[in-house]
C-alpha cells in the first residue's frame, strides 16, 4: 500500500476529467470516446511515470469525474494508487457521511479508499468535531486508511488536531505564486511541524498565473531553460516542501511537469520566489468563517 513516505512530489487533479464534452454518462456505457480515451491514456501515463496520489470529488463535473474513474482504477493496481475523497455539501446529519462515502466507493469500484476529508467547513451543519469524529469512525471500519482536511483556518485545524486528537495524514490547501494566505496564517509551517503533507490545489491558478508573464518568471524561465510552470513547480516542491495537484490531459504535459523536478534553482531565485508578492491578491480578505464573504477555495478565481 501507498504510505507517506511513498507519496509522489505532484498529486494528480481529475476535476472535469473524463466528462468536459459530456452533458450524460452512465456506468453501462463503454469510455470508447476518443476524448474519453484520452483522458484515461493521459492518467495512466501519470500514473506509470511515477504520480501515485489522487484526488476526486463528487461536484466534480457533476458526478461524471468520479463516473469515469471507474475505469482507470480498474486499469491499475490498487496498492499502487494513493486515492482522496472528499464529502461534499450534503451534510444534515451524521449517518449522511458514510452514505455519502459508500456511494463514492461504489460509484468507482472501490472497496475503500485511502484518505477521506471534508472539502470545505461548509460540507456539513455539524459541528466540525463532530463530522471528523464520525471520518475517523469510518477510517477505524477500514472504509478509508486515514483522514485528511482542507479548507480550514489555523484555528480549526488546531481544534481538530490538538483538541479533538485527529491524527491527519494530508492537508489540502490553496497555495500559488501570488495565493500565499495559507503560508501567511501558518498553516502550512503548522503541517510541517505535525507531519502533515501539504498538498497544494491550483499551483498554476489553472495557467492563469503564466499568462500574466511576470517578469520575475520570464527571467528565471530564460535563465534555467524552463518553462514557467516548471520553475513554479521546482520551487513549490524543492523550496516549500508541497505537493501540487496538476491535471492534464495532454502526456508532453505531464512529461513537462514531471521533468521539474530534475533541475536546482539557486537559493537567491528561490528566494525571490518566496518574496515575490501580488498586491491584488494580497488585496482580498478571506473569510476563514464562512460569514458570506471570499471562501479560500475561492481566492484563486477572483482575478484572471
Amino acid at each position: 500500500m501507498v504510505n507517506k513516505k511513498d507519496i509522489f512530489s505532484i498529486a494528480i487533479g481529475t476535476f472535469g476529467l473524463g466528462a468536459d464534452r459530456f452533458e450524460t454518462w452512465n456506468e453501462e456505457q463503454n469510455i470508447s470516446d476518443e476524448y474519453q480515451l484520452n483522458d484515461l491514456n493521459s492518467l495512466i501515463h501519470s500514473f506509470n511515470k511515477g504520480q501515485n496520489y489522487i484526488e476526486t470529488s463528487f461536484i466534480y463535473a457533476g458526478g461524471l469525474t468520479m463516473k469515469f474513474l471507474k475505469q482507470f482504477f480498474i486499469e491499475v493496481p490498487r496498492d499502487k494508487i494513493f486515492v482522496t475523497v472528499k464529502i461534499e455539501n450534503y451534510i444534515e446529519k451524521i449517518e449522511d457521511i458514510e452514505q455519502q462515502l459508500d456511494k463514492y466507493l461504489e460509484i468507482m469500484g472501490l472497496g475503500f479508499a485511502d484518505s477521506i476529508l471534508l472539502h470545505t467547513p461548509a460540507s456539513t451543519k455539524l459541528p466540525l468535531e463532530i463530522a471528523y469524529k464520525e471520518l475517523q469512525r469510518l477510517a477505524t471500519l477500514g472504509k478509508s486508511r486515514y483522514v485528511s482536511a482542507s479548507n480550514l483556518s489555523l484555528e480549526q485545524l488546531k481544534f481538530l488536531v490538538e483538541d479533538n486528537e485527529i491524527e491527519l495524514f494530508s492537508f489540502e490547501g490553496l497555495y500559488n505564486l501570488e495565493c500565499k494566505f495559507n503560508e501567511d496564517n501558518g498553516i502550512i509551517d503548522y503541517c510541517k511541524k505535525n507531519n502533515i503533507i501539504f498538498v497544494n490545489y491550483q499551483p498554476f491558478r489553472r495557467n492563469r498565473t503564466v499568462k500574466r508573464n511576470y517578469p520575475l518568471l520570464i527571467e528565471l524561465a530564460s535563465k534555467y531553460n524552463k518553462t514557467q510552470n516548471q520553475i513554479l513547480l521546482n520551487w513549490m516542491i524543492k523550496e516549500k516542501g508541497l505537493y501540487p495537484i496538476t491535471k492534464t490531459s495532454k502526456s508532453k504535459y505531464i512529461d513537462s511537469n514531471i521533468s521539474a523536478l530534475n533541475f536546482e534553482i539557486s537559493k537567491g531565485d528561490m528566494n525571490k520566489l518566496n518574496e515575490f508578492r501580488s498586491k491584488e491578491f494580497d488585496g482580498v480578505e478571506v473569510d476563514w468563517e464562512n460569514k458570506g464573504g471570499v471562501p479560500i477555495w475561492k481566492v484563486a478565481n477572483q482575478f484572471e
